[in-house]
Formats: C-alpha cells, sequence, structure tokens
C-alpha cells in the first residue's frame, strides 16, 4: 500500500509538504506541487488511514457504540443486540460519521476507548445504572444511553416502555385462562429492563389474586450457550406438571428454550404456552410461530442519533428521554385452556 513517503520521494519534496496537501493545508504549496502531488496521490490510489486522521483531528466523526458485555459472552450473538446495532450504525453513517464498536466489561474500558481513538460521541447499551455517573466523570462528549432506568438528569435516553410489556404478557396469559406460570430472563439486576418487564407481570397477576412463586423464576446469561440453556430447560421440565404457560423475556432465549423443549416431546402450545418479547424476525420463523411482546427497534435506534445528532450540533442542548410504546402480537405460541 502506497504511503505519504512514497509520494514525497516521487515528488521529490518533503513529507511535511505532502501531509499538507493531505490534510487540505493547501496554501503551504505552490500551485505547481500541489497538482503535482494531487495527481500522484490520485494516480497510486492513495487511501488516508482513518485511525490516524481521527486522532490528528479536533474532529474525528467517530461515534462509538459501546455495549455491555459479561464475561465470555458475546453482545452481538443476541439477535436484539445484532438488529439493534446494525439499525445503528447505518443512521449513523447516514449523517457521514464513522462508527465504532466496542464491547465492554468495565468503566475502564470505556474511558481507555474514548480517549485512544478521540471518539466524538457515544451511544451506550446495556449498561449497568450505577456505573453511567462513572461514565459521565470519563468524558464531557455527547453521550445517549438505551433501555437505561439511571436517575441522573442530564441523562439522554431511548428506551420502552418495560413494565407495559410485563402486564401486557400477564393479561393475555389469564385472558387464555393461565393462572400458573413460569418467568424466564437474562440475569435480573436491581433497576433495570428485566426487574421492571417483571414488576408489570406480577402485577397483574397480583391484580387477579394469582402469584409468581420464585421457583418458578429462572435466569439464563447467554441464549447462545446450550448449556445454560439445557440447565433452563431442564428446570422447566422439573415443574412442567406445575405450570401451563411461561413468559420469556426475549424472542431468541425463547426460541432456544421451545427447542429445547420439544427434544423432550413437549408440545408448545399443547403442554406448555410460550410468549416472549421484542417481536425479533425469529419468532415468526420457529414452530410454532411465537407470540411475542413488539418493540421497534428501528424507531429505538433511529431516535437514539438523532437525539445524540442534537447534542453534537448545540453541545448545551438538553438531555432527552424517550420512551416508546410496546403491543402484544398473537400468533400460535398460546393456547386457551379457558374450558379445561
Amino acid at each position: 500500500m502506497v504511503t505519504l513517503k512514497d509520494i514525497a520521494e516521487e515528488a521529490h519534496v518533503s513529507l511535511m509538504t505532502v501531509s499538507n496537501v493531505v490534510n487540505g493545508k493547501h496554501n503551504k504549496v505552490s500551485k505547481e506541487k500541489l497538482k503535482e502531488i494531487q495527481d500522484l496521490l490520485q494516480k497510486r490510489n492513495y487511501v488516508q488511514n482513518a485511525s490516524a486522521r481521527s486522532l490528528a483531528k479536533a474532529n474525528s466523526n467517530i461515534v462509538a457504540i459501546i455495549l455491555r458485555s459479561i464475561g465470555q459472552e458475546n453482545s452481538l450473538s443476541s439477535p436484539h443486540n445484532a438488529h439493534l446495532v446494525g439499525s445503528i450504525v447505518r443512521y449513523i453513517q447516514e449523517l457521514g460519521y464513522y462508527a465504532m464498536i466496542n464491547l465492554v466489561e468495565d468503566c475502564t474500558s470505556i474511558a481507555k476507548s474514548i480517549r485512544s481513538w478521540n471518539v466524538q460521541a457515544a451511544i451506550f447499551l446495556g449498561m449497568f445504572d450505577d456505573e453511567i455517573e462513572q461514565i459521565y466523570a470519563l468524558s464531557n462528549i455527547p453521550m445517549v444511553f438505551i433501555d437505561s432506568y439511571s436517575a441522573i438528569r442530564q441523562l439522554s435516553n431511548v428506551g420502552i416502555d418495560d413494565y407495559k410489556g410485563g402486564q401486557l404478557a400477564a393479561e393475555y396469559l389469564i385472558k387464555n385462562g393461565h393462572k400458573h406460570v413460569a418467568f424466564v430472563s437474562p440475569p435480573n439486576y436491581d433497576n433495570g429492563v428485566v426487574q421492571h418487564r417483571l414488576k408489570g407481570f406480577k402485577d397483574v397477576l397480583a391484580q387477579h389474586g394469582l402469584s409468581l412463586n420464585s421457583e418458578h423464576c429462572f435466569s439464563v446469561i447467554s441464549d447462545a450457550d446450550p448449556e445454560q440453556i439445557n440447565q433452563a430447560v431442564d428446570q422447566l421440565m422439573l415443574i412442567k406438571n406445575e405450570i401451563t404457560a411461561v413468559f420469556v423475556t426475549s424472542d431468541g432465549l425463547a426460541a432456544s428454550l421451545i427447542s429445547g423443549l420439544h427434544r423432550y416431546g413437549l408440545r408448545i402450545p399443547a403442554d406448555l404456552s410460550v410468549i416472549g418479547f421484542d417481536n425479533m424476525t425469529i419468532s415468526k420463523q420457529i414452530y410454532p410461530p411465537l407470540t411475542t411482546i413488539a418493540q421497534d427497534l428501528e424507531l429505538k435506534a433511529r431516535l437514539a442519533v438523532e437525539i445524540l445528532n442534537g447534542r453534537l450540533n448545540n453541545l448545551n442542548s438538553s438531555a432527552e428521554s424517550r420512551i416508546l410504546d410496546v403491543c402484544l402480537i398473537e400468533r400460535e405460541s398460546v393456547i386457551n385452556i379457558s374450558d379445561q
């Protein structure tokens, strides 16, 4: 690959002269040499190194998309995260920015990324609420969080009505005669997405004089880990005679559980009804097609980038929080047992 040094030697000029041309400082180069160097750059198909350019400029045009990763878990193996990140990248690029995706385990990793790459702004997914204050202390770049329940006032966030999602799931199961249910989710943190979905679910059960047995609640760190899925399936099989339905807080996890239950000969929904969350493509591809709580990931991604772009254009603009609605999509994974 051709370098600036190669161009400088061919044009019989200093490296600094070629650098001035590449970086648009044309007033420091004679007209004759300017044209000669530009012609050589085109002839030799010179492409400037993006990372070097970003570090040299005050504005790198790099927007970081930073995802929480737990241990060896690949956050992008989740259909939800993959879809959301892909949409964010597209909207960022449409605005003329570069997108940099980074998986992190702690705040130290975040600080290193922001400083090393001269990041101009960042969108955060899956951050723990107690970390957000630390993240703000790391940098003063514009930031937007997705699905955060932090109480920090200056936080810009785009999320969904997770509590309503839990309510809709419970209401639908109860309407179809299900009184004894289970709940399966990623790990349940004190004040996050799972907690709000669970609260909405339990509150509706309580309104109908029902309750959720704590022994019927399971967590799965990764729906891409066969061992964890098998453990969750085994747990469901142990209580299959005690429940008639299960609410799973992600479609990817629901699909993996249904596949595992099929291997045991369990019929869905005849033997066990299942309701998911997200309305991902997989919810229409599995058998039976999955009844699920739908959220608009495209809109979530677009709003996050729009808010971030607004902050980039006006660093003094106020924080903005948007909560998007959810709805139930009825398919074939829940059976009505009211008459049984």
